[in-house]
């Protein structure tokens, strides 16, 4: 998971500041609502411009 505050989480559950934190990984199960359809892709030309 990108966008967490590394020091709070380093404060939180390495006070020693031996180690340092990289990322957060989510591990559990998904709720039952937890799916949304997915949502239109862009087209070719919004995207790139050739040059």
């Amino acid at each position: 998971m990108t966008g967490f505050d590394a020091a709070k989480v380093d404060a939180e559950f390495f006070p020693g500041g031996t180690r340092r934190s990289l990322v957060v990984v989510n591990i559990g199960k998904p709720g039952p609502d937890a799916w949304r359809g997915r949502l239109p892709r862009l087209d070719y030309a919004q995207v790139f411009t050739t040059l």
